[in-house]
């Protein structure tokens, strides 16, 4: 599969107009962005696999489970920096994952304001902030952060994710612990297997992990524990708060 980026002049083009564009963005295809802006992409030197995002559930939120692991697959050949590139999303967004973007945003389904398309086909908040909250960047990067080759199931680490993804991604990947996967997967089984034990963990609880985690972060290296002496520390942290207090 060819994969296209866009240009750093298409897009500023775009961003600047899409107050002018958004009855555009409701269409069931993208040929009018060729007809306001002449070769607007360029072709990502890359081929991938083809693949298709799961637009199957009538709430196009409880497919990301699905599509995190779909797009990582997928694109695991992409680097780091090409994954932080604001063009090589708004590419993808505006012209193979065009369909999929109306599905997952409800683009015909609710009102399209400028907001909501600067969020969800290109980067509008701080670059970080950003990658979370467009929807084909936050996929990729959930996955890059969860997965880990030396497991059978180099997903384990997602099941806490399974349900209220956005919100809880976006707390949690805010921090700057989650920069680093093996941190990021010690948080996320801890708060899979607390919810096992305990029942599903109200937001005051599910912060607290959050902001205890920034808080060991600051005090000791996180990267001379291992992935299960970090997850034993968060679960010791949460049992004596909250179930032996």
């Amino acid at each position: 599969m060819k994969l296209y980026f866009m240009k750093e002049d298409a897009l500023i083009h775009f961003k600047s107009n899409v107050e002018n564009n958004l009855k555009n963005y409701t269409l069931k295809d993208n040929n009018w962005v060729y007809s306001k802006y002449e070769n607007p992409f360029e072709e990502f030197k890359l081929q991938v696999p083809d693949f298709n995002l799961d637009m199957s559930l009538e709430k196009p939120e409880a497919t990301d489970y699905n599509n995190v692991k779909i797009m990582y697959n997928n694109l695991k050949s992409i680097s780091d920096s090409q994954a932080t590139d604001e063009r090589f999303w708004a590419g993808l967004s505006h012209t193979i994952l065009w369909e999929f973007l109306n599905y997952r945003c409800k683009i015909n389904k609710t009102e399209v304001t400028k907001e909501k398309i600067l969020n969800n086909y290109f980067f509008k908040q701080g670059h970080k902030r950003s990658l979370i909250l467009n929807p084909l960047s936050r996929l990729w990067w959930v996955g890059r952060l969860v997965y880990d080759e030396n497991n059978e199931n180099p997903y384990y680490a997602l099941e806490y994710l399974k349900t209220d993804f956005p919100t809880k991604v976006l707390s949690l990947f805010s921090s700057n612990y989650t920069n680093n996967p093996k941190v990021t997967r010690a948080v996320l089984v801890a708060l899979n297997e607390l919810e096992k034990e305990y029942g599903k963990l109200e937001r005051k609880k599910f912060l607290s992990v959050v902001r205890y985690v920034n808080m060991l972060g600051g005090v000791i290296i996180l990267d001379f524990l291992s992935q299960d002496e970090l997850k034993e520390k968060i679960k010791k942290y949460f049992i004596e708060k909250f179930i032996f207090s």
